[in-house]
């Protein structure tokens, strides 16, 4: 089934208080590092939260800041038997695990071809920790999974939690 991120946003919008920049955020299917340094017109730092390798999968989970106010909390599997070349497999993999690097300069960096596949657009309650990391008392964010596909092939799964619209 493809998603309708317009429809599901929609449904969204008329149930919680969703800002226009959020719900571009949720339904994009661009970079949001670009999108956050475009609305907030600064640099994205990411800050690592974990990180492990397990039988050749990448998890992540990161916080997304502009000038220290956390925005996004994102988590990533990424299968690095995905990529076929070696080479930019280590390399990835490298720049992955030695900098706060956000996952679409990594692919901008390497020139990858990729597109992103929306997967579920929704509004839901979200972990103490979570909301720790993000500095915020709102148990209710926007969140959103999506695929990233490189040469037909599931190349990362993301899931981004928003606290941005407190900040707009």
């Amino acid at each position: 089934m493809v998603v309708k991120p317009y429809r599901i946003i929609n449904k969204l919008a008329r149930r919680y208080p969703l800002r226009n920049e959020e719900k571009m955020l949720l339904g994009t299917d661009g970079s949001i590092t670009n999108l956050l340094e475009i609305l907030f017109n600064d640099e994205v730092v990411v800050e690592t939260i974990s990180q492990r390798i397990v039988e050749c999968v990448n998890y992540r989970s990161v916080i997304l800041k502009i000038r220290d106010i956390p925005l996004v909390y994102a988590t990533s599997k990424i299968p690095l038997k995905n990529i076929q070349d070696k080479t930019l497999r280590d390399s990835i993999r490298r720049d992955l695990l030695s900098a706060d690097i956000p996952i679409g300069k990594i692919l901008k960096m390497h020139n990858l071809e990729t597109r992103r596949e929306i997967v579920d657009i929704t509004c839901r309650e979200v972990e103490e920790s979570v909301r720790r990391y993000l500095n915020t008392e709102r148990r209710i964010l926007p969140q959103r999974t999506y695929n990233i596909i490189y040469r037909g092939k599931t190349l990362m799964e993301i899931r981004e939690i928003f606290n941005v619209g407190e900040h707009l």
